[in-house]
């Protein structure tokens, strides 16, 4: 008896450790197959990689090495599974911050950022090297906080290695976007600090170069140089050379266009249609036209709408109209609704037009990516009342309510009427609390209307100290000064080491100016500035502050 009941002791003891055994081998298993889906990655051989890290996840799930292989594989391909692969990767006590980073980079990248934010701010207390920071300023970028994304992104620039370049791009891209001119100034200098080498990096730099609109002609002759010694530059920066020839030798501009028609022609199709884009852009209707005959463009939806947009370029709303009852058309419908809204705006039948910009926003409701189509689709032709409702819809979708509320403030800023303007301002200030940008508009529109002018004057004299050389912010200030019967200290605002070329500000800056110096009694100079000013650009508020 007391032989059996060892016996059976023994086998309980063979059977629980099997469990254990049988998981280590699978385990081990699983991660020989994680091996030769490294082994076939680093040969070139993505397909057969992913078939391996799918077996591996067969056989162990919840394996670290496996899930965070898979993620990254699903991640660099574009994958939509990744986000649900990372999600379990972070459970996992191996977690790494090189994981972390990944997964925030994923979640922005998808529009995310409130997912991103709580990670975001665990890295910047364990890991807060030049990629994390860089992770903190993109996901400034995204709620619309663009001073606090450039403060982040100094810090990863101090922080990257010399050959470390994404840093640096992103700050240029925050400083290029400010209307400080000095930032603007300050974003080229560091393009070209990678411009300057041979390698792609340089590459990207000379293409962000050539795409800022306000560059003397002496640095556009240089961007110039750089992108003709690239060998094979592709068609993208062959037309963005172009289009630098183009301004700096306008008198051969029916050369430029003939000889890249020629060239690229016969292109890909995205090849063609970058091309259309470009002659589109400039106006050139006709070449696009003899390029994407219908026929042609009927086959790709890009081509498709460059031929319709050149259509509308020359008012030819009946070719439009045919093109669009083509049985064969493949445009999206929400695309399709919005040409017969842009057609009926250029008959002048506003009323057809509304119908066509209301359905197609009803077609797009839920899809953001249709939204933003419809909003500056409609924004771009001046149709405000549909651009507006489109950007309305947009602003319920978290990760476009930033974007959504900028537009919203742009239509609103045109329209000339202060009290909506604040509105759209107030919302965009509750969605980006931190954002310096956002406090100056409210005060500043707050101070054109004359509400709470103490607390707002208190607003703009503190960011005009903590920023002195943003002048929208210094404007503002002088503006708080003026309400409190202060033209002293209003003009103090507009002392700098440099003097301000007025011509290049907004109208509505040059009022204030104006108004300091009549308030000051410099009734002279302030009746030559405000002969400078296009009225009919002013609001209401600020046609008032004009001197009589």
């Amino acid at each position: 008896m007391i032989f059996w009941g060892l016996l059976l002791v023994f086998l309980a003891g063979i059977i629980l450790a099997a469990k254990p055994a049988y998981r280590w081998t699978k385990s081990r298993r699983a991660l020989y197959f994680v091996g030769q889906a490294e082994a076939l990655l680093a040969a070139g051989q993505p397909t057969e990689a992913a078939s391996k890290y799918r077996a591996a996840l067969q056989l162990d799930p919840l394996g670290y090495r496996p899930l965070a292989g898979a993620a990254r594989l699903a991640t660099r391909f574009g994958r939509p599974e990744a986000a649900d692969l990372w999600h379990e990767v972070m459970r996992l006590p191996q977690i790494t911050d090189a994981d972390r980073q990944e997964y925030a980079a994923l979640l922005l990248d998808r529009g995310k950022p409130a997912l991103a934010e709580k990670i975001i701010a665990g890295l910047l207390q364990s890991a807060p090297d030049a990629k994390t920071l860089r992770l903190a300023a993109l996901y400034s970028i995204r709620i619309g906080n663009d001073a606090k994304a450039a403060q982040f992104a100094r810090l990863a620039v101090a922080r990257a290695s010399p050959d470390e370049h994404a840093p640096r791009f992103l700050l240029a891209e925050v400083l290029s976007r400010s209307s400080n001119p000095e930032e603007r100034a300050e974003a080229r200098e560091t393009l070209w600090g990678i411009a300057e080498q041979e390698s792609a990096a340089g590459t990207a730099a000379l293409e962000a170069l050539a795409r800022v609109p306000e560059s003397p002609a002496a640095e556009k002759s240089r961007v110039l140089a750089g992108l003709e010694r690239i060998p094979e530059p592709g068609v993208v920066l062959d037309l963005l050379a172009a289009e630098l020839r183009r301004q700096l030798h306008p008198e051969e501009q029916d050369r430029i266009y003939d000889e890249k028609i020629a060239r690229w022609r016969q292109g890909e199709v995205a090849e063609v249609a970058h091309l259309a884009r470009w002659l589109n852009l400039n106006h050139e209707f006709e070449r696009v036209l003899a390029l994407l005959p219908l026929e042609r463009a009927l086959g790709s939806e890009s081509h498709l709408l460059s031929h319709l947009d050149a259509l509308a370029g020359l008012q030819r709303w009946d070719e439009i109209d045919a093109a669009l009852a083509r049985p064969e058309l493949r445009l999206d419908p929400t695309v399709t609704e919005s040409f017969r809204a842009r057609t009926a705006l250029g008959r002048q039948l506003p009323l057809d037009a509304g119908q066509h910009w209301d359905r197609a926003i009803a077609l797009a409701a839920g899809d953001p990516g249709k939204l933003r189509f419809v909003a500056t689709f409609a924004e771009k032709n001046r149709a405000s009342t549909a651009a507006l409702k489109a950007y309305e819809q947009l602003a319920r979708s978290p990760e476009d309510a930033v974007f959504a509320q900028r537009g919203q403030q742009r239509l609103l800023e045109e329209s000339g009427d202060t009290r909506i303007a604040r509105t759209a301002a107030e919302r965009l200030r509750a969605l980006s609390p931190d954002d310096p940008n956002a406090q100056a508009q409210l005060a500043h529109l707050n101070l054109l209307l004359g509400l709470e002018i103490e607390a707002n004057a208190a607003t703009a004299q503190a960011l005009a100290t903590k920023y002195p050389d943003r002048l929208s912010f210094r404007v503002t200030a002088a503006l708080g000064h003026l309400r409190q019967f202060n033209p002293a200290a209003a003009l103090a605002q507009f002392q700098a080491p440099e003097a301000i070329d007025w011509s290049r500000t907004p109208p509505g800056w040059r009022a204030v100016y104006a108004a300091a110096l009549a308030a000051d009694d410099q009734t002279e100079a302030a009746q030559q500035i405000a002969s400078t000013i296009p009225v009919e650009k002013l609001k209401k508020e600020e046609r008032e502050l004009l001197p009589e």
